[in-house]
């Protein structure tokens, strides 16, 4: 009588292994185990379906006729074996924590790397993506697209929720290792600027219209030479090396970034300075948004974004240079 449920998916294995090879001593060399095993396990499916399935000759097996009407049937099983184990795996990679974050390019940088090594502290499986903030960044954070923002203003959204995290207090020069600007007296950066032509390292909601420097030079009677706007770090480290260009930076971990590439430099205004720059526009205030509705975003990890933000727009850190 046969006796199938004493067969498990190994015993299967083993016997449609052999009924390709009709060598047992491959087999056990392929699986990795011991040629007795791949015996006890032929043993056992001869005594299931009772029947030698296999019959030695000279040269390795010749199969039975049962084993060659078996065959196709128990390959087919390993085929669908094969397929459900994939698909849990498929299905256990989804289940990591996967959010989308939208921030300034000046605050891209080093975030990722943080909030995955606090998740880590939280036992948290955690799948993260960190992509420039954009003008449609609202409508994408409501469609589901955008799990939390980092801009320079609340939204008026229904859907939303704003929560103020600080007002910078600190931007960096950055300019070239070699630039002229340099030997110039730090209480004096300003003035001399407007001389360059200037990189408006662009942030959404802030300076896209008109950058501070812009009204300074005005307010001065100057005129700013524009040399272009920059959307990431790539591109202002890339056009401030082959050119004599400067440029704004408003956080610490990008000035970091920057002022440790070969050839450049990074340096921040003084307090005056920072004054007098933003005397006709007010100071970059930071915005954490998120949807009311998102139970899945862990408290911690909202946290830790305006911890990180603070850290780097607020805090006095040492000279990037």
């Amino acid at each position: 009588m046969n006796r199938l449920g004493d067969i498990n998916i190994f015993t299967i294995k083993v016997f449609v292994m052999v009924y390709e090879s009709l060598n047992s001593l491959s087999v056990a060399n392929s699986l990795n185990v011991a040629p007795s095993k791949v015996s006890r396990c032929l043993s056992a499916m001869r005594h299931a379906m009772d029947d030698k399935l296999f019959i030695r000759r000279q040269y390795g097996f010749e199969p039975t006729p049962l084993a060659d009407k078996l065959y196709p049937y128990f390959q087919q099983v390993l085929c669908l074996c094969s397929q459900a184990s994939e698909n849990c795996e498929r299905n256990q990679t989804q289940l990591k924590h996967s959010f989308v974050i939208s921030a300034p390019p000046t605050l891209s940088n080093r975030l990722a790397a943080r909030l995955k090594r606090v998740a880590a502290e939280h036992e948290f499986d955690l799948a993260l993506h960190v992509r420039p903030l954009t003008s449609n960044a609202y409508d994408e954070l409501v469609q589901h697209r955008t799990d939390l923002l980092i801009t320079f203003k609340p939204c008026d959204k229904e859907q939303t929720e704003s929560t103020f995290i600080a007002t910078g207090n600190q931007v960096y020069l950055v300019g070239r290792q070699d630039h002229a600007i340099w030997q110039r007296p730090t209480t004096n950066f300003l003035q001399a600027m407007v001389n360059y032509p200037f990189l408006i390292t662009e942030c959404t909601a802030f300076n896209d219209r008109i950058d501070p420097l812009e009204l300074y030079a005005m307010d001065h009677g100057q005129q700013l030479h524009l040399a272009g706007k920059a959307s990431a770090l790539s591109e202002v480290s890339e056009y401030l090396l082959d050119s004599d260009a400067l440029s704004f930076i408003g956080s610490h971990c990008a000035a970091r970034f920057l002022g440790h590439m070969p050839g450049l430099r990074a340096q921040p205004l003084t307090s005056v300075e920072y004054d007098l720059l933003h005397e006709r526009q007010s100071r970059p205030e930071y915005y954490c948004v998120t949807r009311k509705d998102d139970s899945q975003l862990p408290k911690w990890l909202i946290e830790e974004v305006q911890h990180f933000v603070r850290d780097n727009v607020t805090e006095i850190a040492e000279q990037a240079a």
